[in-house]
């Protein structure tokens, strides 16, 4: 999520006034890159690379070569690479998630981006390719902003619509769900429907999907930036009803949810009392029970220049894969992922 959003959001709700509040950079003490002192349960698993993304069978990750750039699958126990989108054209994509159906869920731009924001990263589709990569990727004929979210059950996905760039004060934020129909080859998104605008927080803050809650999925988890810096929630999909998890004024950013649905791993930065985090950002993982309980789990913001971010948990909830972020780089960017073992058999990792 882009921090001059943020700003925007901010400056309309007054609430840069807490800039006198914020306390004073602790982060950044340690020299060097965290690469390269790792703790004892991280380890690395590709150089470069970033925004990962676990297989249902926790066997294999997709990741992305740049922002706005090329799928690839890692095939854990071999560490085996395979390009997934390198032999057809296309104009990049920004995210990549696995359906339940061992297909591919991508977010991209139809047109080549030079001339456009960030390559395009911000005027993107739906686009669905098959598990073999044996054809080009279909485009499912809706906009997405960011990340979608997937079923791990079904092909029902949730994905959010957004005027951002071209607007932020009075730009659109809608959160829709779908399912995803494949016929003869075909795919077709079907089903949409809107779930939640801007009205539901004052117009105040912008909405980004994540995950589909385990196990019933009856739940949303999402971030709501701009909303008290930026909060971890709970969209009720029959209800409607909102639920504030990370209740914390200070950057909280919902990635993945751990498989018995009651921890989310958050992008964190917990001593920022602002709408715009300063970018010294780890891992943390937050209850999902109302509490705010929250526990760190990485310390890349310890060194200087340096955070941790987009967190995924495996399928059986021992391992995240994550990013090495650059706090002098737009958001998201990532240099290489990890592997972080939580050495737990729980579903939470508690």
């Amino acid at each position: 999520m882009p921090f001059d959003l943020l700003r925007g959001v901010a400056s309309c709700a007054g609430l840069l006034s807490l800039l006198a509040c914020s306390s004073p950079d602790r982060h950044g003490t340690r020299s060097g890159s965290p690469a390269d002192a790792l703790p004892p349960n991280v380890s690395l698993l590709v150089p470069e690379g970033l925004r990962p993304d676990w297989s249902g069978d926790g066997r294999r990750l997709l990741y992305l070569d740049a922002l706005v750039g090329d799928v690839f699958e890692l095939d854990l126990a071999t560490r085996a690479v395979r390009p997934l989108t390198r032999h057809f054209a296309h104009a990049g994509f920004t995210r990549a998630r696995y359906l339940a159906s061992g297909d591919l869920l991508l977010c991209g731009p139809r047109a080549a981006g030079a001339a456009r924001p960030e390559g395009g990263r911000w005027h993107t589709e739906l686009w669905w390719l098959a598990a073999d990569a044996s054809a080009p990727a279909v485009a499912l004929e809706a906009p997405c902003f960011e990340g979608p979210a997937v079923s791990r059950r079904s092909l029902r996905i949730a994905w959010t619509r957004s005027d951002y760039p071209d607007s932020v004060i009075f730009g659109r934020s809608e959160i829709w769900t779908g399912e995803i129909v494949v016929e003869n080859g075909r795919p077709e998104l079907v089903d949409r429907v809107k779930r939640l605008d801007r009205s539901a927080l004052n117009y105040l803050a912008f909405f980004e999907t994540q995950d589909f809650r385990p196990p019933d999925e009856r739940e949303l988890i999402i971030t709501a930036y701009g909303h008290r810096g930026g909060e971890v929630m709970g969209l009720e999909l029959e209800t409607g009803t909102l639920t504030n998890y990370s209740r914390s004024w200070g950057y909280d950013e919902a990635e993945g949810v751990f498989p018995d649905g009651k921890h989310v791993a958050v992008e964190r930065e917990p001593d920022t009392y602002t709408a715009t985090p300063r970018g010294h950002i780890d891992i943390w993982r937050t209850a999902l029970d109302g509490s705010g309980e929250t526990r760190r789990l990485t310390r890349f913001s310890d060194f200087a220049g340096y955070g941790a971010n987009n967190p995924v948990v495996s399928p059986d909830g021992r391992r995240i894969a994550f990013g090495l972020r650059r706090t002098d780089g737009p958001h998201g960017n990532g240099h290489g992922i990890f592997l972080l073992d939580l050495g737990e058999a729980s579903g939470s990792g508690s």
